[in-house]
C-alpha cells in the first residue's frame, strides 16, 4: 500500500502549465501626476505635480501567441479572426494575472476606486482621496475624520476584527528601484507554455482631473453593473469588480494616459527571467 502511493505521488501527468514569476517595471511618469490645489473653503485654487505610487492603477499582465504592432498606435497582442470591424479580435491568452486587482474599501463613494497592494493603512487612504479632491464620506455625506471611524466601519461591514483580514491595506506591492522607477514581482499562475511567447500588459491609471473632482479617482477597468451589492438596512452597497475580458479585449480599456508594455518580452524556456516593461504611455489616436 505504501509503495502503490509513493508511485502515485510521483505521477507525471506532462502538462505545459507553469507558473511564471517575473517582474514589471513602470517608469517613473507612471506614478507622477498633477493633482489640483484647494484653499482653505476646498476650492480648487491650483495645481502641483507629484511622485506617488498610489497613482499606479492595477496592472494587467498576460501570456500571449505573439506581438501586433501594427493594429495600434502602441504594442498590442496578436488577435484572433475580427468578425465585427467595430469590434476587435480576441486575444486568447495563455494565462493571465494582475498586479494590485479592485477591492470595495467599507464606503460606498470608493466603489472601483481602490487597488490592493497601494494603501499601507486607513489614513494612507484618507491622506489619497484628499489628495485627488475626493474626501471619503459616509452615507450621510460626512467627511470621514480619522482611522478610527474608517476601521469601525470596516469592521462591521466585513464583519472582521483585524486589519489583516484586510486586502486593500497593508504591504505596498511597487517600490521604488534605483534608477527612479517603479517595480514589482508578479506570479502568473497555471500558464500555458508555448517557446517565443510574449508576455504583455498595461496599467489602467486612476482619472485625476485638475478642474473638477467629480471623476477623480475612476478607472476603465472597473465595473458597477452586474458586481456583487449587499444590503444592509436601508443602505445599498454596489462594490464593482474587474471587467471581465481585461486580457481578452485589453484596447476596449486602455484609454488616454494609461501605460502599456512595449512588447518585447519573449519567454523562450520556462525559467527565463522575466521583465515586462509597462514604458509605452497611451495617449490617444
Amino acid at each position: 500500500m505504501l509503495i502503490l502511493l509513493s508511485v502515485l505521488g510521483c505521477y507525471n501527468e506532462n502538462l505545459p502549465e507553469h507558473d511564471f514569476v517575473g517582474t514589471v517595471v513602470l517608469p517613473r511618469a507612471a506614478a507622477t501626476r498633477t493633482v489640483p490645489t484647494f484653499d482653505s473653503t476646498g476650492t480648487i485654487n491650483g495645481s502641483t505635480e507629484m511622485t506617488d505610487a498610489r497613482f499606479i492603477g492595477p496592472v494587467f499582465l498576460g501570456a500571449y501567441g505573439g506581438i501586433d504592432t501594427t493594429s495600434f498606435s502602441y504594442p498590442h497582442p496578436e488577435m484572433g479572426p475580427v468578425i465585427d470591424p467595430a469590434t476587435p479580435g480576441d486575444t486568447f491568452p495563455y494565462g493571465g494575472t494582475s498586479v494590485g486587482r479592485f477591492d470595495f474599501a467599507c464606503y460606498n463613494m470608493l466603489a472601483c476606486k481602490v487597488v490592493t497592494g497601494r494603501f499601507t493603512d486607513y489614513n494612507d487612504m484618507l491622506d489619497y482621496f484628499r489628495l485627488i479632491g475626493q474626501p471619503i464620506k459616509d452615507f450621510d455625506g460626512n467627511a470621514i475624520q480619522d482611522q478610527s471611524t474608517f476601521q469601525q466601519q470596516c469592521y462591521y461591514y466585513y464583519k472582521v476584527t483585524s486589519d489583516q483580514e484586510l486586502s486593500f491595506i497593508g504591504a505596498t506591492d511597487f517600490t521604488e528601484n534605483a534608477n527612479g522607477d517603479f517595480e514589482a514581482p508578479f506570479t502568473m499562475p497555471h500558464t500555458t507554455f508555448n517557446a517565443g511567447m510574449a508576455i504583455w500588459g498595461y496599467m489602467d491609471a486612476p482619472s485625476i482631473d485638475t478642474t473638477s473632482t467629480t471623476a477623480n479617482g475612476s478607472f476603465t477597468t472597473c465595473q458597477l453593473p452586474n458586481s456583487y451589492t449587499h444590503n444592509d438596512y436601508n443602505n445599498t452597497y454596489t462594490e464593482g469588480e474587474e471587467v471581465p475580458y481585461a486580457l481578452n479585449y485589453p484596447s476596449q480599456y486602455i484609454t488616454t494616459g494609461d501605460w502599456v508594455g512595449d512588447g518585447t518580452t519573449f519567454v523562450q524556456k520556462v525559467d527565463d527571467a522575466i521583465t515586462v516593461n509597462l514604458s509605452v504611455q497611451y495617449t490617444g489616436g
